[in-house]
């Protein structure tokens, strides 16, 4: 994987979910994808799956703005640390991430494996940092 490949494809997955759009998924994950979030979840497995966790997430999310830094790059995956504004419309839900994602890429530029590490936070009115 090329630093280009690995930021093309951050592209190609973050943009569309700031603008609500879960449809891109089924474009960047290879058919028996893997994606996990947190060490302790239970990952969704193949693209259907992530598919689906996407637009259920989506359909409650508003505001969405994401950037992130590529800290490394190598043959088999790259690092990128990303933060995270949103407005979630379920109770009780944070409004920050900020947090790590390991994302693996086949020949194709398709993800087989998403590893996402994070720490979240809510915070109120005029406060809330710039993502």
């Amino acid at each position: 994987m090329t630093e280009s490949d690995f930021r093309e494809w951050l592209e190609r997955y973050l943009r569309p979910q700031e603008k609500r759009s879960a449809e891109a998924i089924r474009n960047l994950f290879a058919e028996d994808g893997v994606y996990w979030w947190g060490p302790y979840s239970e990952p969704c497995r193949g693209v259907d799956a992530i598919y689906l966790h996407h637009r259920n997430a989506l359909s409650r999310q508003e505001d969405i703005h994401y950037r992130y830094d590529i800290l490394a790059v190598t043959e088999r995956y790259g690092l990128a640390r990303f933060y995270l504004k949103i407005k979630d419309l379920a109770p009780g839900e944070p409004n920050r991430y900020e947090g790590i994602f390991m994302v693996h890429l086949d020949d194709e530029n398709r993800c087989t494996l998403f590893q996402e590490w994070y720490n979240a936070t809510t915070v109120d009115g005029d406060q809330q940092p710039q993502a």
